[in-house]
C-alpha cells in the first residue's frame, strides 16, 4: 500500500503548487510557493502505528471556512525561521481553494492553535503530511500529535495509516 500512499504524496504536493495557477499570483504566493516544494526534498513517507498519549488535550477541527485557513497558513509558516519566508508562505498557503480529496486540520489546545496537518485518503489508506506542532505543544514531537487526531476521527481500526517525516 505504499504506493498508494506515495500516490496520495504526489497528488497533494500537486494539488498545493497549483493552487496558485493564476493568472495574476502575487510575488509573495510564487515565493511562498518555491520555498514549500524546495523544503520537500528531503521528506520521506513511513508507516505509522499510532501511539495514543491521553496527557494530550488538542480538539481538532477540520479546515472549512477562510478563517481556519488563515490559521493553517500561519502555522505552516513557523517551519521557516527567517520573517521574510514566513510571509511568503502564509500568502502561498493562505490561498489554498478547499478540496474534498485533501482535508485541512487545525488543532488547538485550549483556545490556541497549536498543530496542523494535511490529511488525505484513497480507500482505506490515510497519509498525514505537514505537520506543524507549536505553542503549548510546541516541544512535542510530531509524531505523537497525529494519533490525537485519529482518535477524534476514529480511523484506526479501519486504515492503514502513513506520515510525512522530515
Amino acid at each position: 500500500m505504499k504506493n498508494v500512499a506515495e500516490r496520495l504524496y504526489s497528488n497533494k504536493n500537486q494539488w498545493l503548487a497549483s493552487q496558485i495557477d493564476v493568472d495574476f499570483p502575487t510575488p509573495e504566493s510564487v515565493q511562498g510557493r518555491e520555498l514549500y516544494q524546495e523544503s520537500l526534498s528531503s521528506n520521506y513517507l513511513d508507516s505509522l502505528e499510532p501511539e495514543f498519549d491521553d496527557s494530550l488535550n488538542i480538539e481538532w477541527h477540520k479546515v472549512d471556512f477562510h478563517r481556519l485557513t488563515v490559521m493553517f497558513a500561519l502555522l505552516q509558516a513557523k517551519r521557516w525561521s527567517v520573517e521574510q519566508h514566513q510571509n511568503a508562505v502564509v500568502e502561498f498557503f493562505a490561498q489554498i481553494i478547499l478540496d474534498e480529496t485533501h482535508d485541512l486540520y487545525v488543532g488547538f489546545d485550549n483556545t490556541e492553535p497549536c498543530a496542523a496537518t494535511i490529511m488525505c485518503k484513497e480507500q482505506s489508506v490515510v497519509l498525514f503530511s505537514d505537520i506543524v506542532v507549536c505553542g503549548n505543544q510546541q516541544n512535542t514531537n510530531p509524531l505523537a500529535i497525529i494519533p490525537s487526531l485519529i482518535q477524534t476521527l476514529d480511523i484506526a481500526k479501519e486504515s492503514e495509516l502513513w506520515i510525512e517525516k522530515r
